[in-house]
Order: structure tokens, then sequence, then C-alpha cells
């Protein structure tokens, strides 16, 4: 797939209005650390870079304060991942926070015939049954619609990445001309880099001699069908709910068919329950990070996914 086709080239210049060149650099505002990432890459010195979301709070937890709505009144251009995760500013801007000029541009835009929306299914009947008992018309990914939306954890994949990251770059050449040389550039060169980082990837991958994993939600399917993995199942299928007894029974069933050897938690999420999973099954914990949380910076992205690959590799070469 050419992540720099011409026609989604023009749909992302059409959808984006050249903004008023006032002397200063654009601003821009994202929602979640990843995409901070990408875009602080691709804007280096010509635009202000911000991320809505404090370091400690994800986008399942997230509420507008006052300073928040003033860095969206302030923004021109607002990235986002769309797909339900950050579902919460379509509520802000339709309260009046507002700029003239400003576009919100969806970055997952044009990836639809290679998004996600089933969960791993444990055994029949086991999964969907009790999956309908707790989500009561949720999506599959606990984001509120009504409407299964599709798993919005795409970022998690780099080639993914280097699709979102050629849309932010349409965007902010359409938005700021004047730079639009620098932007081509830089992102040039970190388009580069995430091809190097999925390279790299591949290669330890390549060398794991076990591939089966349990993870705390369902947050790795882009990943593991990246690089090849087996995602058995996963805790809790739905965030902050807790898997029924059924279902639980139904995971260390799979588990122990399939020889699971690791259960992956996450950093934000207490880890009490996969603790007594993997006593049970007298198997180890390892951490990988869904990059939902944390300090952006520029390295945020290639580090968080250096740090899960190095976590991989400790639990399954």
């Amino acid at each position: 797939m050419s992540l720099m086709r011409p026609i989604h080239w023009l749909l992302c210049v059409a959808a984006t209005a050249v903004l008023v060149v006032r002397g200063e650099p654009i601003r821009i505002l994202t929602t979640l650390p990843a995409i901070h990432s990408w875009a602080a890459n691709v804007a280096g010195d010509s635009a202000r870079v911000d991320n809505l979301l404090p370091a400690d709070v994800g986008p399942h937890d997230f509420q507008f304060r006052p300073a928040d709505i003033r860095k969206l009144a302030g923004a021109d251009v607002v990235f986002v991942n769309g797909l339900g995760v950050d579902g919460w500013l379509d509520r802000a801007i339709a309260s009046g926070a507002t700029k003239p000029g400003r576009r919100v541009v969806t970055v997952t835009d044009g990836l639809k015939s290679s998004l996600i929306h089933e969960v791993p299914e444990l055994e029949v009947g086991a999964g969907p049954a009790n999956a309908t008992e707790v989500r009561h018309g949720e999506s599959a990914h606990g984001h509120g619609s009504a409407e299964a939306l599709p798993n919005p954890h795409v970022w998690l994949d780099p080639v993914q990445a280097r699709h979102c990251v050629s849309n932010i770059l349409a965007t902010l050449v359409a938005a700021d001309p004047a730079n639009a040389d620098g932007y081509s550039r830089r992102a040039t060169a970190y388009l580069k880099e995430l091809e190097a980082l999925d390279t790299e990837i591949h290669a330890a991958v390549g060398r794991f001699s076990d591939r089966r994993i349990v993870t705390f939600h369902d947050a790795f399917p882009y990943f593991c069908r990246r690089y090849g993995l087996e995602l058995v199942g996963v805790i809790e299928e739905v965030p902050s709910v807790d898997p029924s007894p059924k279902y639980l029974a139904s995971l260390l069933s799979a588990m122990r068919r399939n020889n699971v050897r690791v259960i992956f938690t996450e950093p934000q999420f207490n880890a009490r329950l996969a603790r007594r999973l993997a006593e049970d099954l007298k198997i180890t914990i390892a951490e990988l990070d869904v990059l939902e949380t944390g300090r952006p910076s520029r390295t945020f992205y290639a580090d968080g996914m250096r740090r899960n690959l190095k976590s991989l590799e400790a639990a399954l070469r």
C-alpha cells in the first residue's frame, strides 16, 4: 500500500483550509502522545505542538479542564486518532470551543480496509456470550457506542503509523504552505525512521521461540497481525469491566491448551488479576505499554515501541 497516494493527498488537502499567515508558528493540538510524537517530528520548529492529555491520564479517563478548553480554542489544527478513542473532543467542539479556520483532522483516515473489529474468541459460545452480558450495547472496545467500532489502537503498528504521518504531512503542507518544504523534508526522514523501526521489530520477532501471548486489554491486535504473534486472549474484554468467572475459566482453559508462558500487563492498570492468573498457571508476568499515556516528546513513540520490543524479547526468546 502506498503511503503517499495522490488521491489520498488531494483528499487531505481539500479537507484543510489554508490558514492565515500570522508571523508566528501555527498551533497544533494532538489528543494522544503517540500522535504528538508524529506531529512534532513533522513540524520541527515551524509549528508549536501541544498534547491535550496530561502525562498521567489516559483517553478513557480524560475530562476537560478550563486550561484544556483554552488549548483547544487556540489551536489552528487538531489531530485526533478517531475510531472512538478520543470521541470526547467532539462534545467539546460542539459546545463552542472553536475558532475560524481551524481544522480537526483524523489521522487514521484512509485505513478503513485494514481496521480490525473482532476481539479474540476463546472458544465457541464463551467469548461473545460473555461480551453481551457485560457490554450492554457498548462497542467491542468499551467506548460507549451502540455501533461496534473498530479497534482504535492502530498506532501500535509502525506501518499504520506511517500512514498517519503522511496524513499529518498533507494537512500541515495545506495549512502552512510557507513551511511546506520543511514539513516534507522532516516527514520523509521520519517515515524512514518508522520504516527502520518496523524492520527492526520484524527481525527481532523472527528470532522468538514462542509467539503466543495474552494481554490485559485488546490493544495489540494490529501489532500481533503485523509481526505474526498469536493473541490467545485478553483479560479484560472491556476496559475497567471485570471479567466474569465464566470468561476467566475459558481464558485459563485457552492458556493451558495453548501453553501460554507469559501474561502481559499494562502500566496504566492494576495487575492484581493478571498476577492471580499467573500464580494459578505458574507462569510469568511482563509488561507492554499501550502508549496511551506518558510525557509527550518527539521520541515518545519510537522509544515506547522499542521498550515493548525488549519486553517481548525477554519473555519470548
